[in-house]
């Protein structure tokens, strides 16, 4: 029995994912397909658009076999750190034979090229990131110009960029995984335009915002909205959550937010400073960001403050190899085998019952997972606010079974 896996986050799930995944089975000869798929919050410092089972129950209807979540604390950290917990989480499975990626340049040879000069980051090459960053250049942007005085450039493409992370977390993991990327055929990561059917996760996300029902019905899958439906699925934002941020840099001293995981203490000081200027967390993190600090990287910052995540609580799961258990978040039937699998050669608890996590977890596995539910049940506030209808918790959700 073959099986491939993915890393995603599916916000929100479209065809250039059910694209990926049928994709990913053909190049492999896979009999199944798993997904680690970020739970209720996403790596970009974000809540997914839509819950978490919504977006399971479209990838199950669309090729996965099975989901398994992403823990909070690996899907809402930088690109390295959210490989790492993504390849560990299925190289623990001991069933994944594949780890299939999206990338612009679908060039496996060049992706391993410059996950190599990843590793080999010269004290010249360091020099050169800071030079960029006086003379005003971002992060990215910086580190981009100084490799390109090396033998390769490093790739400016964020797929290629996570397809490098996820080749260098399999070496570090020492997986057997085999890397397959597949070609994406949209526009590009950050378009905000349709190219056939297919559209960037960015560009959908702004026809949801705008409720552009033409647009979006020529680029999801035809069970989208009776998913959406059946689920009863609110779009969360941001800014949903911009009492509760307000309320935690009002309240917090700043010897604990400068605790907060990924907290920069100059960025932290910003925070404090300005903490009885009341805003949006969308316009906190637009008034926040400097050519040091992406975007991405000070919502991140933002949305751990918000979710009372601690550096401590960090490194307390990377200690775990950032996979202490592996949470079903849905399967089909047919891939009961894959299960079965797992359940033989799993190197850490599965859990399919929230309620039997006490019976296998326990230490600091245990604490970072009700960590964990804790940061859902925030989600679950949001949405319930938003509809002004109750939703299941996580002690009552049962997986999602096609």
């Amino acid at each position: 029995m073959k099986t491939a896996a993915v890393i995603a986050e599916y916000n929100p799930f479209h065809n250039g994912h059910s694209r990926h995944l049928k994709e990913a089975r053909a190049l492999t000869g896979a009999d199944f397909v798993m997904a680690v798929m970020s739970g209720d919050f996403v790596q970009r410092g974000a809540p997914a658009v839509f819950h978490k089972y919504m977006r399971t129950r479209m990838a199950l209807l669309s090729g996965a076999g099975l989901v398994l979540e992403m823990p909070v604390f690996g899907s809402v950290a930088s690109a390295e750190d959210f490989a790492s917990c993504g390849v560990s989480l299925a190289a623990k499975t001991g069933a994944a034979d594949f780890l299939s990626f999206g990338s612009e340049s679908g060039d496996l040879n060049f992706l391993e090229r410059q996950a190599a000069l990843y590793e080999a980051e010269t004290p010249e090459v360091s020099a050169r990131i800071r030079e960029g960053l006086k003379r005003g250049l971002s992060w990215p942007r910086a580190r981009e110009k100084a490799f390109l005085h090396t033998d390769a450039p490093v790739p400016v493409s964020p797929n290629d960029i996570l397809a490098c992370e996820y080749l260098r977390a399999i070496k570090s993991h020492g997986s057997s995984m085999l890397p397959v990327p597949v070609v994406r055929n949209d526009g590009g990561y950050h378009s905000s335009g349709r190219k056939g059917s297919f559209a960037s996760a960015t560009a959908i996300r702004k026809a949801l915002a705008e409720n552009d029902l033409d647009f979006l019905t020529e680029v999801v899958p035809e069970a989208f909205f009776s998913c959406l439906k059946l689920e009863s699925c609110p779009q969360v934002t941001a800014d949903d959550f911009s009492m509760i941020l307000n309320e935690k840099l009002l309240t917090l001293p700043l010897c604990e937010l400068t605790g907060i995981s990924g907290m920069p203490e100059d960025l932290a000081r910003k925070l404090h400073k300005n903490r009885l200027s009341f805003a949006s967390f969308s316009e906190r993190t637009a008034s926040s960001k400097d050519r040091q600090y992406t975007y991405a990287r000070v919502s991140r910052c933002l949305l751990n403050t918000v979710l009372g995540i601690t550096r401590e609580e960090t490194e307390r799961f990377k200690a775990l190899d950032s996979a202490p258990w592996l949470r079903i978040l849905g399967f089909r039937k047919d891939a009961l085998p894959l299960l079965s699998e797992i359940k033989k050669h799993s190197a850490v608890p599965m859990i399919t019952k929230t309620a039997d996590a006490a019976d296998l977890l326990s230490g600091p596995s245990l604490e970072l997972f009700y960590k964990h539910l804790q940061c859902a049940e925030l989600y679950r506030l949001a949405a319930e606010l938003k509809t002004g209808r109750p939703m299941k918790n996580e002690f009552t959700r049962s997986p999602v079974i096609i």
